[in-house]
């Protein structure tokens, strides 16, 4: 009797072991694709020149050098929350502050334009470079000022003193 369950607990998991092997793409341990970009893949994608300023002096504690915006035209459509709402996007926007080395911080480096937060800052190897991506155009206007702070204190921001001069390749006008 014994024999007789043990054999067919084992022709069962025999034939069903398989199956579940052949079944969709959703199985053990596979990922199904989404419609994201990894981060990674937006900080090294080439993108369209929108702005840049360089300082030949660093200025203030942070050493600042400058800026540089680029558009990045996604190779797809991705759906994100923009001002509370879902929204079609197919361009990404990478903002990089230059300066330092930065120091890292318990609180992440933040970066503004104007009083409007683009985003969390991503440090390079050399902590000389700290970039953020954002999908809202409108943050991008003529005259604007990019600053840095670490967490969303306003009032510890540190501006860079070029403001925004935004090229006609990059699209945005």
């Amino acid at each position: 009797m014994k024999r007789s369950v043990l054999n067919r607990h084992l022709a069962i998991t025999l034939l069903v072991l398989p199956l579940l092997f052949l079944t969709g793409s959703n199985g053990f341990g596979q990922r199904k694709p989404d419609r994201e970009l990894p981060l990674r893949q937006l900080l090294k994608t080439p993108g369209k020149l929108v702005s840049e300023a360089k300082a030949t002096q660093p200025t203030n504690e942070l050493k600042l050098t400058g800026y540089r915006i680029e558009e990045i035209n996604l190779p797809q459509q991705l759906s994100v929350e923009l001002h509370g709402q879902q929204v079609a996007v197919d361009k990404a926007w990478r903002v990089t502050v230059q300066g330092g080395p930065f120091p890292v911080r318990a609180l992440p480096a933040v970066i503004w334009i104007d009083d409007q937060i683009v985003g969390n800052g991503i440090e390079n190897e050399t902590l000389s470079q700290i970039t953020a991506i954002t999908f809202d155009s409108s943050l991008l206007r003529e005259g604007g000022v990019v600053s840095i702070s670490y967490g969303e204190d306003k009032e510890r921001r540190v501006r860079i003193p070029q403001q925004l001069r935004l090229t006609r390749e990059g699209g945005i006008q």
